[in-house]
């Protein structure tokens, strides 16, 4: 980093573009090669200058003097030119050192201040612009093209000093304060009171903008200094003069701010002005606010507001290898429940997996027999099931009973469950105390915990074992949540063997049947008996649901699947297959559109601070199927499914509700109380205009229909009311 500061500009002595080399030299060391660099870069692209204006400190100036008599330094810029030297003191006055140039009370300070640090904001990005159709809103609220950031421009060691050279005169040694509006520009501040040397240094504070002018403890009969990073409408000196002693120490940087009229003191003003700035900024049009986006700024970095909603269908290249090679081998076969308590947690989980049901299927045997079975060394020391009677010891009896028919004999003994693994352990550690093979056998694990636990276990019960891990299923958020957990268990060499790998979020899934029970709950009283029935079946959630997943067509036939669903390729047996099964193949095809490693960015269900991505409404216009619909709803994010700020979508959905109202008898029609429910509780939202027009819908069709969709009907209305006067 150079101590030296380097910049052309023009003058009235000699007025033309870059004819005068300005040279400031920070209160840092520098070295003659530096300066040399300096000039060589300054009349590489340019003629050599006329004049050449040098400013040190005073403790330099006799060096300074030194190396310009040196031609090697000085040859690029001629021998015609005129070479002045001024050195400067602690309050900035300037003093003549050499025989050439101006006497200094008449160099003209103010160009080479004003030009010297528009050269240095210019060069470092100080102006950012938005794009054509962007607009900035400010912290003060207004709005423009294009923002000044002084931070950007204060970089660089010599150009800092450069800027904090001009503010000596004002930092007297009464000043005990300093308030900067950013944290930004504290370089300025305190290398203006390095420059200073004032045996005390003013405390350095910050007031945040325009959102700590009223909370920050400014002094009013305190001779304070405050420093303005930059400006463009100059509200913020005026906010500030009723808060310090000397409004000639309230100064801005930078500013493109009208300020001639009103005394403001501004280092450096950036407009374009044809004799003091040649170099500065031309005015811009406001930009048009129908047009444009806002982005606002958060903190010290402007964010892009979220523009209108990416739109996204899923669809078969969407789905996760489960679907294809296990959800569809295993529908009709009662695996799968939703929205059961859990007896350990003391909660509800959006899905659940049945182990004694799937023990019973030809997938699981295969797995048994393929894989588990397969790796299963002979000279295993231990296989511990992870409880005593559970999933896991179910899956343990049917391996052990597959490796007893194949007559591979493993002697009882080393067949026990974690807890008796960690009674032995009590007793004597390690119980196995070589590198004999131990198997690890789960039933069902979310995140691996069980698993994890079993591992820190085995540390000390077997610390040289090679160790094999099987789960009959795992569910875990995200694929990086199971290789997280791969990677946990298999460093360095163990193995994890898994026969349904599903990613989903169970907590999150049970939202729509809580939001659903509670608002029933809310009418209980004058609830019509199908949802008073409905009621009782999200009570009794410690078997699960099955086959009531969803509310039922008119309020009494179940929805059922009809042919040709897309995501299970040659299912036959439709007639078994239940709600619960559609569900969770449509869940896990949409957490893999979330999460999923495979997905590209433009068709991923992302919502961020930067990003809104919704459904779009051809969804339920592919997926017709009454199932499908209410599986789709049921699976989506609210924020997913929240149209407000999508007008075709919304539109397409709410003409879409609209028919259902009308064909309601229709198997058209067949997933209205699916729809009705959503809006109940809010996890489906259209545009303002298209809910109010829905209500027209249904209360014109409101005194037709079965009592459940009149009952309905009447709710939605109640919650879009609500929610609009909201």
């Amino acid at each position: 980093m150079s101590g030296i500061f380097a910049y052309r500009c023009w003058t009235p002595e000699i007025p033309y573009p870059n004819s005068t080399m300005v040279i400031f030299f920070g209160p840092t060391r520098y070295s003659r090669n530096e300066l040399a660099d300096a000039v060589s870069n300054e009349t590489r692209e340019s003629l050599p200058p006329d004049a050449v204006l040098v400013l040190c400190p005073q403790d330099f100036s006799q060096a300074v003097r030194e190396d310009l008599a040196d031609q090697t330094v000085m040859a690029p810029v001629g021998p015609g030119a005129c070479v002045g030297l001024y050195a400067y003191d602690t309050d900035g006055t300037l003093t003549k050192h050499s025989e050439e140039g101006p006497d200094a009370a008449r160099l003209p300070l103010d160009y080479l201040r004003r030009q010297g640090l528009t050269v240095l904001f210019s060069k470092r990005g100080g102006l950012v612009e938005t794009d054509p159709t962007s607009h900035f809103v400010k912290p003060s609220g207004s709005i423009d093209s294009r923002f000044l950031r002084a931070s950007y421009a204060l970089s660089e060691g010599a150009e800092i000093f450069f800027c904090a050279y001009w503010l000596l005169p004002k930092l007297q040694s009464d000043v005990e304060y300093i308030h900067l509006d950013t944290s930004g520009i504290a370089s300025i501040a305190f290398a203006a009171t390095m420059m200073k040397d004032n045996n005390v240094r003013p405390v350095i504070t910050t007031f945040h903008s325009y959102d700590g002018l009223d909370s920050h403890p400014f002094v009013q009969d305190r001779a304070d200094m405050v420093l303005i990073s930059a400006s463009q409408s100059g509200n913020m000196y005026t906010k500030l003069l009723g808060k310090v002693k000397d409004h000639t120490r309230i100064i801005t940087l930078f500013s493109l701010a009208d300020i001639d009229n009103n005394g403001q003191p501004v280092l450096c003003d950036l407009r374009f002005d044809e004799r003091r700035n040649i170099l500065g900024y031309h005015p811009t049009l406001l930009p048009d606010l129908a047009a444009t986006r806002p982005i606002k700024l958060i903190g010290e970095h402007f964010v892009a507001q979220a523009q209108h909603p990416r739109t996204t269908i899923p669809g078969v290249a969407h789905r996760p290898t489960v679907v294809r090679a296990v959800l569809a081998k295993l529908a009709g076969k009662q695996v799968f429940r939703a929205f059961r308590n859990s007896l350990v947690e003391k909660e509800e989980r959006g899905v659940w997996i049945d182990v004694d049901a799937l023990v019973g299927t030809s997938l699981f045997q295969d797995w048994i027999d393929h894989t588990l079975v397969r790796r299963i060394p002979l000279v295993t020391a231990a296989v511990i099931h992870l409880d005593d009677d559970g999933p896991a010891k179910t899956v343990t009896d049917q391996a052990m009973e597959t490796v007893s028919r194949r007559g591979i004999v493993l002697e009882p003994a080393r067949v026990k469950s974690l807890s008796t693994a960690i009674d032995e352990m009590q007793a004597t550690s390690p119980v196995i105390d070589d590198a004999s093979p131990v198997v690890v056998v789960g039933g069902v694990t979310g995140r691996g915990s069980e698993l994890l636990a079993a591992s820190r276990t085995l540390r000390e019960y077997a610390p040289k074992s090679y160790r094999i891990y099987f789960a009959a299923a795992a569910m875990p958020f995200s694929d990086q949540d199971y290789d997280l957990l791969e990677a946990n268990l298999c460093y360095p060499s163990h193995e994890f063997h898994v026969l349904v790998k599903l990613c989903l979020d169970r907590l999150i899934l049970r939202e729509s049947w809580l939001d659903e029970r509670e608002l029933l709950q809310g009418y209980e009283d004058e609830l019509p008996s199908p949802l008073k029935k409905r009621l009782k079946d999200l009570r009794t959630t410690s078997e699960g649901l099955l086959d009531n997943l969803f509310l039922a067509r008119n309020g009494k036939t179940k929805l059922q699947l009809r042919r040709n669903f897309a995501f299970w390729p040659d299912t036959k047996a439709l007639a078994k297959v239940s709600q619960v099964d559609v569900f969770v193949t449509m869940a896990a095809v949409l957490e893999n559109m979330r999460t999923g490693q495979q997905i590209s960015e433009e068709e991923r269900l992302r919502n961020d601070a930067y990003t809104h991505t919704v459904l779009s409404g051809e969804t339920f216009s592919r997926y017709n199927d009454g199932i499908i619909q209410a599986a789709i709803l049921r699976a989506a994010c609210p924020i997913e499914l929240n149209y407000r700020d999508a007008p075709k979508d919304s539109y397409l959905i709410y003409d879409l509700i609209r028919q259902m109202v009308l064909l309601r008898q229709q198997p058209q029609g067949e997933a209205l109380c699916e729809f009705l429910i959503a809006l109940c509780t809010g996890r489906l939202k259209l545009r303002m205009e298209d809910e109010t027009n829905l209500i027209t819908v249904l209360r014109s069709c409101g005194r037709r229909g079965t009592a459940a969709e009149k009952w309905l009907m009447k709710a939605c209305q109640n919650a879009i009311s609500s929610s609009n006067r909201e």
